[in-house]
């Protein structure tokens, strides 16, 4: 079918998770059978950061491995207009734009950005949450270039992830920028109906009446039970073809609430020492993503 395809690409821990659960009540919209297809960033990408790993539960993730496949993930219907990928993989990946844009060079990309310390954090926080770390904040952020040696996947690249520019650089060096729709998730805290209501009009659809209370977020926090995290991630790695027999949105459900019984907030900061040092470390790479997307972000350095 001739559909608009339209990704949400990134960046992970940034609100994608709420993006792509309201999109999803859209009637114009076609969603796969997974959130995260990663697709893209599975071609050709010997050299891509963005590829299967061999870090703890490393296997959960879902990798989509031939456009037939791709394909298949969708069942779109004389009401769908776009077609959704939210594999928030997709901004890391030095490969994905320009096979996004092989594949529809008028795909539309939306992009949210999140303060780099936080999403840090957040990537972090999601990690214990499914028993795959297992270190302190700042243990994990000393350990980062050694995992990343190792061959670890990019959800244990916490600072490289939050270096922002040259990713939004390839998808300008591949896209109009008016094929680009970027926001921050301070947007969707502040005033999330009039982002949905934007990104509505920027993807095409008709104007719809959003359910926004029925939002779905993809919460951090530490797991209560090692073991049953990890037999979640095993699950989760098959989770396309469950899927195929139990609807998406039930599945999601279901870990949803193992998620709600299984994790316990703990009392999770970051120092201020840590605090500043990654200030430090990202500020550069946050003056530069200012130049390309038009907006200061000098609030990132303060926060």
């Amino acid at each position: 079918m001739n559909l608009r395809n339209a990704f949400i690409a990134g960046a992970a821990k940034s609100g994608t998770t709420t993006l792509y659960y309201l999109l999803e009540q859209h009637p114009e919209v076609a969603v796969p059978a997974v959130k995260e297809p990663n697709y893209f960033s599975n071609i050709d990408n010997n050299e891509d950061p963005v590829k299967a790993g061999t870090g703890p539960g490393d296997d959960s993730t879902v990798w989509t491995r031939s456009q037939q496949e791709y394909h298949n993930l969708y069942r779109p219907s004389d009401k769908h207009t776009v077609k959704l990928d939210a594999s928030v993989s997709y901004l890391y990946s030095t490969t994905a734009a320009e096979q996004i844009a092989t594949y529809d060079p008028d795909s539309r990309i939306i992009i949210v950005l999140r303060n780099p310390t936080e999403r840090a954090f957040s990537h972090y926080k999601h990690l214990l949450r499914d028993g795959r770390e297992t270190e302190p904040f700042e243990e994990a952020l000393a350990l980062e270039q050694s995992r990343i040696d190792k061959g670890w996947e990019f959800s244990w690249h916490l600072t490289a992830m939050g270096m922002y520019s040259q990713q939004i650089q390839r998808y300008l060096d591949h896209f109009d920028a008016e094929q680009l729709h970027i926001i921050t998730l301070k947007d969707i805290k502040n005033d999330l109906p009039d982002v949905i209501s934007d990104i509505t009009d920027f993807l095409g659809l008709s104007p719809f009446e959003y359910d926004l209370e029925r939002q779905e977020r993809n919460a951090s926090g530490v797991a209560r039970s090692w073991i049953l995290s990890r037999m979640v991630n095993w699950v989760l790695g098959y989770k396309a073809t469950i899927n195929k027999i139990i609807p998406p949105k039930l599945s999601h459900k279901a870990l949803q609430l193992f998620r709600s019984f299984n994790i316990k907030k703990g009392n999770l900061e970051i120092s201020e020492d840590t605090r500043r040092e990654l200030a430090t470390t990202f500020k550069e790479d946050i003056n530069k993503t200012e130049s390309l997307i038009g907006r200061s972000l000098k609030g990132w350095l303060n926060d």
